[in-house]
């Protein structure tokens, strides 16, 4: 969130409350594909909304993301850990927050227990737009990895073969 000390207390209140909401947002990401729940994930994003990787591939809305989760469903169990942090908005508008957050990523095929080495760090940059239902969604995820663990298998997660 970035700091403007010329807002409004009430401005203020308003930006914390939507700070949290997108942070809710982000966990509940995480928590769906590191609990077998990754059949959940597109209802996350609005009706058009998308992901990719920077310079990769990109899936476009809903039925494009169940396709892509389903398909990494397909491969077998996956034992994973997203963890999220440093959560940085933009306002942009009333309805639309752009967002920059750090993925640490633990994950491996098969049940757990794993070794305790991380896969990879990566940026996310966001665009959240607010709903007609007042919840917040993803419009666009876009990630580049920034640091990638040697042994590092190939993405699991087919974004753009939908």
């Amino acid at each position: 969130m970035s700091l403007d000390l010329n807002l409004s207390l009430d401005d203020r209140l308003q930006r914390a409350l939507i700070r949290s909401e997108i942070e809710t947002l982000n966990a509940e990401f995480a928590f769906l594909i590191d609990h077998d729940r990754s059949d959940e994930v597109p209802e996350l994003f609005t009706e058009d909304g998308s992901y990719g990787r920077e310079g990769g591939g990109r899936s476009t809305g809903r039925d494009a993301l169940r396709t892509v989760y389903a398909m990494r469903a397909a491969r077998g169990m996956r034992t994973a850990r997203h963890l999220f942090t440093n959560l940085r908005l933009e306002f942009v508008s009333e309805r639309e927050v752009h967002g920059h957050t750090i993925l640490l990523l633990y994950a491996e095929d098969g049940p757990p227990p794993h070794p305790a080495e991380a896969n990879l760090v990566s940026d996310y940059r966001d665009v959240y737009r607010l709903g007609d239902d007042d919840r917040w969604r993803y419009a666009s995820r876009t990630v580049t990895h920034q640091f990638k663990h040697p042994g590092n298998k190939p993405i699991v997660l087919p974004l753009g073969q939908a």
